[in-house]
């Protein structure tokens, strides 16, 4: 009887499932390619567009780089606390960027809220919504900035990136 006992207990410990947990970290880091921009106005909708790779994304109201993307060959990168942009390369293979700017994320609570990316840059507050984070894609949405605490206005941009680099 007691091996009978132990042979079920043996069976069900080594059968049993093992309960899947949610990744609780997101994976920013790398470096990435906007390959596609959509621009909404949700006070008039015939401003909507889409710019693919090929087309130059133009926002008067953003500084230099973000001011103009041209999409498909504008890259930036991310690690750990630094948002880089304006990359140039180097003979040797290398990147140097030539705008960095330190970056946290805020409110990421789990798999459906991935939070937000908030950054300084040139004086005004950039907010970054994460909408997926994907092993090889990154996909964000900014209403604009925030100047001295002002709201954006019914604008929205959308950023599909693709990841191209370590």
């Amino acid at each position: 009887m007691k091996t009978l006992i132990l042979l079920i207990v043996s069976i069900v410990t080594l059968s049993s499932c093992v309960k899947y947990a949610e990744p609780q970290l997101l994976s920013l880091s790398g470096e990435y390619r906007f390959d596609k921009i959509t621009y909404e106005n949700r006070d008039d909708q015939s401003q909507n567009q889409v710019f693919y790779p090929g087309d130059l994304y133009v926002n008067p109201s953003e500084t230099n780089p973000l001011d103009s993307i041209f999409v498909g060959f504008t890259e930036m990168a991310i690690d750990y606390s630094v948002i880089y942009f304006d990359p140039s390369n180097n003979p040797n293979g290398t990147t140097t960027w030539g705008k960095k700017f330190t970056y946290y994320i805020q409110g990421h609570h789990n798999i459906n809220d991935l939070g937000y990316i908030v950054f300084d840059y040139d004086g005004t507050r950039r907010i970054w919504k994460i909408i997926d984070d994907g092993q090889e894609s990154l996909v964000i949405r900014t209403s604009g900035s925030y100047d001295s605490g002002a709201n954006s206005s019914g604008e929205t941009t959308t950023m599909f990136l693709t990841r191209v680099g370590p």
